[in-house]
């Protein structure tokens, strides 16, 4: 027996991510066109705090929600940590778990 998962059509998909993009007060939303990610919500804040790499937080419609820092404004960026509350999570519930993960990785600057 193969199991398979249910995956949204896209334009659920694409509510759902600027759903979550409204709830962390994004400055911008990126859909990628890669296998690794869905999108990437650019966050205001920065990671490590005034270091210039903004904290952005990217979607698979797989695995869901990752914490990322920038490499480079406007480029890639390194994954810190998996958001690890499911594929497609209450958006409160992305943003409370955002902000606890920035808030942890700060205070370890």
């Amino acid at each position: 027996m193969t199991a398979r998962i249910a995956l949204p059509d896209a334009s659920t998909c694409q509510r759902y991510v600027l759903t979550v993009a409204d709830s962390v007060f994004a400055e911008s939303v990126v859909w990628c066109d890669c296998p690794e990610f869905d999108a990437v919500v650019v966050l205001a804040c920065e990671l490590p705090l005034d270091s210039g790499h903004r904290a952005v937080l990217a979607w698979n419609h797989y695995f869901g929600w990752v914490l990322g820092a920038e490499d480079a404004p406007n480029s890639s960026f390194a994954v810190l940590e998996c958001l690890g509350i499911g594929r497609m999570p209450d958006p409160a519930l992305c943003a409370d778990r955002a902000i606890e993960l920035i808030s942890q990785a700060n205070e370890s600057y």
